[in-house]
């Protein structure tokens, strides 16, 4: 575990989150301090905002009372390329050789322009085979988020996905296999994880904002009122005539569909293993009976995850965080990282 307090950097497409932790011994950690702020749509990609996003993530820093100036920070799913791939059982040192030879029939872009590195999830010595988490992204991407980071006048000490963070943080050592779905505003990422280790990723246009585009599609509403309402009364059948759930739930069947898809397929390359509940993250986590509503469309147990199962927090900071936690999934998770 990392002997210093660390800082997970969350930049969503809605939102910035920020988490600060220092390891409190036996796989705990401490909450020093937790932020958030608008993204004001700013992109990534967008280099003319990477200066303006950098001045919002300096003065979050300064406002939370941070310490540190070590930051992990996630990349956005649908940006990264990840896969599973299965080698002949090799010592560790040998892993990275072994895959420079195969990245690029992995990867949608040429090898000089991406970073890449992998993550060993399985390792079967009887079998003579091992599976590797495989993960790339544009090196453009990456250095503008380098970019914000030091021009915040912090230090980008590592980088990776959203959904890796958020199975660390809402997933205990002793997991079973498990899906973890964190719903954002923008996209749905969709995992299978065991232990708090990510076997396999993907990503679905469906999310936040599709829900609120229904409600106000259907329900002739503006943005705003939409938005109000779905954090309000959620998934409850009991307001507005159950329109508010009829409205939403195409959109909800769309992402019910892709998660069962994701855990159809990993089941149909692993035979014999079984998935019997999925963690919920996200900031649709927390509306009002989507845990039911979900189980009811998968017909699996669902949990909404919480990231601060391994956390040790205040009682200042549970009040302050008090149904909230999903949004802070991934930050969390990064700032758990221990390389």
């Amino acid at each position: 575990m990392a002997n210093l307090p660390q800082i997970g950097l969350d930049i969503g497409s809605a939102s910035i989150k920020l988490v600060e932790l220092v390891p409190a011994g036996s796989g705990k950690w401490k909450l020093m301090t937790a932020a958030s702020a608008s993204a004001a749509g700013v992109a990534m990609s967008e280099k003319a905002n990477l200066g303006s996003l950098a001045q919002t993530v300096a003065k979050m820093v300064r406002e939370a009372g941070a310490r540190s100036r070590r930051v992990i920070a996630s990349l956005p799913e649908e940006k990264v390329s990840t896969h599973l791939v299965e080698l002949p059982v090799l010592a560790d040192s040998e892993i990275a050789q072994a895959l420079t030879w195969q990245v690029e029939q992995y990867i949608p872009m040429p090898m000089d322009q991406a970073v890449w590195s992998y993550q060993l999830v399985k390792k079967d010595a009887a079998g003579g085979k091992m599976e590797v988490l495989l993960v790339a992204a544009a090196k453009i991407l990456v250095e503008a988020y380098r970019q914000v980071i030091e021009t915040a006048g912090l230090e980008a000490v590592a980088f990776e996905t959203e959904l890796m963070a958020t199975a660390r943080s809402t997933m205990l050592p002793n997991s079973p296999l498990t899906a973890v779905v964190d719903i954002g505003a923008g996209s749905t990422d969709i995992g299978v994880a065991r232990t708090g280790v990510l076997l396999f990723a993907r990503t679905v246009a469906a999310a936040g904002q599709a829900f609120t585009r229904a409600i106000a599609t259907t329900l002739g509403l503006d943005t705003s009122q939409a938005e109000s309402y779905k954090n309000t009364y959620g998934f409850s059948n009991q307001h507005l005539e159950g329109k508010l759930l009829a409205a939403m739930k195409p959109v909800l069947d769309v992402i019910s569909a892709e998660v069962r898809k994701t855990i159809d397929f990993y089941i149909s390359k692993h035979p014999g293993e079984t998935v019997k509940s999925v963690v919920l993250a996200g900031g649709v986590a927390a509306l009002p009976d989507v845990v039911s509503a979900l189980s009811a469309n998968l017909g699996l147990e669902v949990v909404v995850g919480n990231p601060l199962v391994r956390v040790e927090v205040d009682q200042s900071q549970a009040a302050a965080l008090k149904g909230h936690e999903p949004f802070y999934a991934v930050a969390v998770g990064l700032a758990e990282r221990d390389d």
